[in-house]
């Protein structure tokens, strides 16, 4: 009995009671057991989702009706201390799953839908920006910008055509991109649509001002290199 005591612990010679200490054998899974236990709270994330519809993941510091103050990890591993007004936030979820909607309705300040429309109406934001691809605009807006360019001879007056393309875009009804819905279920809601549409818009818009200013490109280097010397050498 002695002997095994005397492994397990070593008693520090002094008067009158003794403090006892883990032998060093001992103190290495000892303090393996304690990483392994905080790991799982070192990992858990608080989620942030924003009225936009993005997500933010982090450590929450924080919150009131003014703002909500969290830890977010940079690219170098080192944490920066951020901000985000309250009265851009829909939620925000601890690492447990509680949730803490800081959304309300009131048409005063323009929250004319309630919580549960407003979260079928983020959704509709989050598909239309994971998942909508406005594949044929694209494609028209780097026609439009080619062909315009190169059939009028345009050099300056070409920078007008990439943004009267892209709020032509504006106008027409957004599609939903097959496969882009994540919940069957919100297929034909008003408020998911119009929250799909909102980002899809935008999204349409954007990407049609680029491929239009590509084609403009390509319209001037066909018509300064190629098209215009032929033309300069026929008699």
């Amino acid at each position: 009995m002695n002997s095994t005591a005397g492994m397990l612990f070593a008693a520090r010679p002094a008067t009158g009671v003794g403090r006892l200490s883990l032998a060093p054998s001992m103190r290495f899974p000892a303090l393996l057991v304690l990483l392994l236990s905080g790991l799982p709270v070192l990992l858990a994330q608080d989620h942030i989702l924003l009225m936009n519809g993005e997500e933010i993941e982090g450590r929450v510091l924080g919150q009131s009706t003014l703002e909500v103050r969290y830890l977010q990890e940079k690219r170098n591993g080192s944490l920066v201390e951020r901000r985000e007004p309250t009265s851009g936030v829909f939620s925000v979820t601890d690492s447990l799953g509680k949730e803490k909607v800081w959304y309300f309705m009131d048409t005063i300040f323009g929250n004319d839908l309630s919580v549960d429309q407003m979260r079928w109406f983020i959704k509709g934001e989050q598909d239309a920006r994971r998942g909508y691809k406005p594949i044929w605009p694209m494609i028209g807006g780097f026609a439009t910008g080619a062909g315009l360019t190169m059939a009028l001879d345009l050099e300056v007056m070409s920078m007008v055509v990439p943004p009267a393309y892209a709020g032509l875009m504006a106008l027409p009804r957004v599609h939903v991109t097959p496969g882009s819905i994540s919940d069957p279920l919100m297929e034909g809601d008003p408020h998911y649509a119009y929250g799909y549409a909102q980002v899809g818009r935008s999204k349409r818009v954007v990407r049609s001002l680029w491929s239009t200013f590509a084609g403009v490109a390509v319209g001037l280097f066909v018509r300064q290199v190629i098209i215009n010397p032929n033309l300069d050498d026929t008699p």
